[in-house]
């Protein structure tokens, strides 16, 4: 903004509006001429400059079926994010987009727990609201009409999971037994497929710490059998891949696993599977009833390798690396379960083998 001087009771009032600059003549006072040029800047700081039309037609209806078509569908969690969106349009989706201010975002994010969405849910539907107005604000700001993201305005506290259930060296004895006996139908030499799977999956998630998407991602490929290691590539930005142990007797299994004809992933989806995601809720709850483990999910198995990796020695950078935590401060609810200046580090997944392989009314089992 400036204003200058043409000559005596002249002035030019110059600004920058819409990506353009602009100006204007004034005659009368300089105290005039500064008058407007204040009037200006605040019409330009509220956004008034903007084309009206574009601004009373693009609404959010629009503005959600445009960023599924471009983002939300081509993601791994597009079912997921199609049933927020949804959500998203009946609660938002005649409103226009500059109309969806902070207060807006903030009273709609307010109303998630009001309706019974646990805090991490409503986490997951803010994220996705925050990548749509921030497409809006940036690769569509002129017919979205905003030019800053009214989502960074709130402020999210994101539920901090300190779940600290991971299962006992008898709870782990008890469930490596009950995936045995449910290997085969009862009575019969016959595999049973379901258990049998699941058994695959829950050896994997216990003995490397990886996570259920991540089980689900890998193929064949991604054994390295004759390193001792798993290549990890899900949930990692830019082609990176981290790696987990791949102990002998985990190889060993995998071996004997076999492979369906045809499919690249060690677990492809079931026929007549409905969504684009893999559960294993009510097989593995089922399991849990059997080994009789009490306030469990499948996610605490996780908890329970870098649980019994800390307890034996382990190095708190070396687990961040395996668990594939961008921040080690994920990592540091596991240090207090670590004993401090040990030299070597545990050979926690071995361990992990001789703690299932124990009997479950034996002697006490400890991992080495």
């Amino acid at each position: 903004m400036s204003t200058h001087k043409i000559r005596d009771g002249l002035w030019k009032v110059r600004w920058r509006e819409g990506g353009r600059n602009r100006s204007t003549r004034v005659h009368g006072s300089y105290e005039l001429a500064k008058k407007i040029e204040r009037k200006k800047m605040s019409v330009r700081d509220e956004n008034r400059h903007l084309d009206v039309k574009r601004e009373v037609n693009f609404r959010m209806s629009t503005l959600i079926d445009r960023y599924t078509k471009e983002y939300g569908s081509k993601k791994k969690s597009s079912d997921r994010e199609t049933s927020i969106l949804k959500r998203i349009g009946r609660e938002l989706g005649n409103y226009f987009v500059r109309e969806v201010d902070g207060p807006a975002i903030q009273r709609w994010f307010g109303g998630l727990t009001e309706d019974g969405l646990s805090a991490g849910t409503a986490v997951r539907h803010f994220n996705v609201m925050h990548h749509m107005m921030e497409k809006a604000c940036t690769i569509w700001s002129k017919e979205a009409g905003i030019d800053r993201n009214p989502a960074d305005q709130i402020e999210v506290e994101r539920p901090d999971d300190q779940r600290e259930r991971y299962l006992s060296a008898e709870e782990i004895a008890s469930l490596k037994n009950c995936l045995d006996q449910k290997t085969y139908r009862a009575g019969t030499r016959e595999i049973n497929r379901t258990f049998y799977r699941l058994r695959m999956i829950v050896l994997i998630a216990l003995t490397t710490g990886m996570r259920i998407s991540e089980i689900f991602g890998l193929t064949w490929g991604d054994l390295r059998y004759h390193e001792g290691l798993i290549a990890v590539r899900a949930k990692l930005k830019r082609g990176k891949i981290r790696y987990a142990p791949l102990t002998p007797e985990l190889a060993s299994e995998l071996r004997k696993y076999p492979a369906v004809l045809g499919e690249e992933q060690l677990f492809p989806r079931k026929r007549g599977a409905k969504g684009g995601r893999q559960r294993v809720e009510s097989s593995f709850e089922t399991l849990l009833e059997l080994a009789g483990i009490h306030d469990f999910r499948f996610h605490d198995l996780r908890h329970t390798f870098a649980s019994w990796y800390m307890m034996n020695g382990g190095d708190l950078y070396e687990l961040a690396k395996i668990l594939g935590h961008s921040n080690i401060r994920m990592t540091e609810r596991y240090a207090k379960l670590g004993k401090t200046h040990i030299a070597r580090t545990g050979d926690t997944a071995r361990g992990m083998w001789k703690l299932m392989l124990s009997e479950v009314n034996g002697e006490r089992a400890t991992a080495v």
